[in-house]
């Protein structure tokens, strides 16, 4: 995976395949510059009290918060009970063909912020809202 340049629709395209928890996970990861493991076991006194991004300030709001369970990123396993996001960077792995979460992090730190796909589908909804009234 060799890229002149990097952009937002590029790191969309990589991280669909993953859950929604995980996405939000690496992007939270991303933007704050830490580490995969520790954003694995980040709990919720410690987000909240953290100085982030506006970004990662969003990815923590959305999440929703686990009874019984502290961890700000987590999903449900197949049995039903709630986890962490256990192999996570196993996941950024296989859905980056095999670089490492460091290559990630170099590709979206120097990230173009256009999404050409996304840009497409506004400006043909607004065309066609415009054309018909």
């Amino acid at each position: 995976m060799t890229y002149k340049t990097f952009t937002l629709g590029d790191l969309r395209a990589l991280l669909a395949p993953l859950s929604g928890a995980r996405r939000a996970a690496v992007l939270y990861a991303l933007d704050t510059h830490t580490n995969l493991d520790r954003t694995v076991m980040l709990e919720w006194k410690e987000a909240l009290r953290a100085p982030t991004t506006e970004f990662a300030r969003d990815l923590i709001r959305i999440q929703p918060r686990h009874l019984r369970l502290d961890y700000v990123f987590w999903e449900y396993l197949e049995n039903g009970s709630a986890a962490p996001l256990f192999c996570l960077e196993d996941s950024v792995s296989e859905v980056t063909m095999g670089r490492s979460f460091a290559d990630l992090q170099a590709l979206y730190d120097r990230m173009i912020w256009i999404d050409a796909e996304l840009e497409a589908d506004s400006f043909s909804r607004d065309l066609k809202q415009a054309m018909e009234g």
